[in-house]
């Protein structure tokens, strides 16, 4: 009897099974197959965002995904200069002291080699129009050794600098290897490398809510990813850098000192 009883239970499990399969079968496929829509667009989405994002470095032909605008990075670019003035209130030059008409005179032949570059090795509008803002060129009183340039063309140097750069074919090696980095997009190219990773981290979120993937995601980002493309950029900005200052009719041999140093 008790034999009989388990069968029985057995056997409507296995009715209530199949009809739950046959209820299955009978649901729409919009829901049956729902997930795959979103997939299928998001692969699509990928492969367009790649490709709308796909461009070459200037003079290096160096292939890259940039997914910035060049008009939005010199807004940002001029946003960051007004801080950056703030920040440096009280430490910044005259325009007339001897530094500051240095970096002047300096930068403006910099200037006029990268807008020759532009012309020669650029490809694109994007390229062009990082040279279409006039320079500003701002001299901060600060031990330490460092000149950068942000978009929207604007110079800054720290007085720490005058230590290395002994002459003008010094400083203007390096102020040729820092607006090189502008020349090329490099700020605009981490921002567009920070976009995706984050989009990368929000679906590594998705597929493995523990978290575990995201902690070994950050890691392998900065080893496989940012510290390879930053050393990248400075190589192609060395390059660059060269050129201009060749172009700008200074001593391309004192990049090699300024490096070693």
């Amino acid at each position: 009897h008790i034999i009989i009883c388990q069968t029985r239970s057995h056997f409507i499990s296995l009715r209530r099974y199949a009809s739950r399969r046959s209820n299955h079968n009978e649901l729409p496929p919009y829901i049956k197959y729902g997930f795959i829509i979103p997939m299928t667009g998001l692969a699509m989405g990928s492969v367009y965002a790649y490709y709308s994002c796909l461009d070459y470095a200037p003079y290096t032909n160096r292939k890259r995904l940039i997914c910035t605008n060049p008009k939005w990075e010199q807004e940002m670019g001029h946003k960051q200069y007004k801080e950056l003035l703030q920040k440096f209130k009280g430490d910044i030059l005259p325009a007339d002291h001897r530094a500051s008409v240095t970096v002047q005179r300096v930068g403006s032949r910099i200037a006029a080699a990268a807008q020759s570059f532009s012309a020669q090795y650029g490809q694109t509008n994007d390229t062009t129009n990082a040279t279409t803002s006039p320079y500003t060129y701002t001299v901060v009183r600060s031990p330490e050794a460092n000149a950068f340039v942000i978009p929207g063309n604007h110079v800054f140097v720290l007085t720490g600098l005058f230590r290395y750069a002994h002459n003008e074919d010094d400083l203007a090696s390096v102020l040729g290897h820092e607006m090189a980095h502008n020349l090329a997009r490099h700020a605009g190219e981490r921002v567009s490398e920070s976009i995706l990773m984050t989009i990368l981290s929000r679906l590594v979120l998705i597929l493995d809510p523990t978290g575990i993937l995201f902690t070994l995601l950050v890691p392998a980002q900065q080893l496989l990813v940012a510290l390879p493309h930053s050393r990248e950029h400075e190589v192609e900005a060395d390059k660059i850098g060269i050129v201009l200052a060749s172009e700008a009719c200074y001593d391309p041999r004192s990049a090699k000192i300024d490096f070693q140093e």
